[in-house]
Order: C-alpha cells, then structure tokens, then sequence
C-alpha cells in the first residue's frame, strides 16, 4: 500500500506538520501527525489533496499518543477508495 502512503508523505513534506509512520491496513489509513491541536480541516485538504477528494472516506482526526511517546500528537484515519 505505498501507493497510499508515499503521496500522503508527499503532500505533507510542504506543509509544516511532521508526520510519523503512515499505515495502511485494508485501505484503513492511519496519518500520525506529529503535533497536538493540529486543524482537523487543514489536514484533510492536504489528504484531500494528495489522494482526491472521491479516494477519502469516513475521516476522523483525534488526539493520541503516538509511536509509544510521551508527547500527544494528532491522529488522522480515513477510509481509501481507489
């Protein structure tokens, strides 16, 4: 599923939010951004943007720990529909 993942890095690598590891699991996107408080809509144009607003579904944006840190960052899943 890098075909998901790699325009998703991309299209962040212009923004000013870090990402950590993106995952993918039976078209289940996972985007850990590396900042609590992230714009919830902010990050969806730039997923939105990269994949194609039809290709993103069911998004949801949450606050979580991310890779086992201490630190709180902002969580983005959503559904992938080639």
């Amino acid at each position: 599923m890098t075909a998901i993942a790699a325009p998703v890095r991309d299209a962040f690598e212009h923004t000013d939010y870090d990402l950590g590891d993106v995952a993918v699991n039976r078209r289940r996107v996972r985007v850990p951004v590396l900042r609590e408080g992230a714009d919830p809509d902010a990050l969806r144009a730039v997923i939105e943007e990269a994949l194609g607003a039809d290709a993103v579904a069911g998004v949801t944006v949450s606050a979580e720990t991310i890779d086992g840190e201490d630190g709180i960052g902002t969580v983005v899943s959503f559904q992938h529909r080639p």
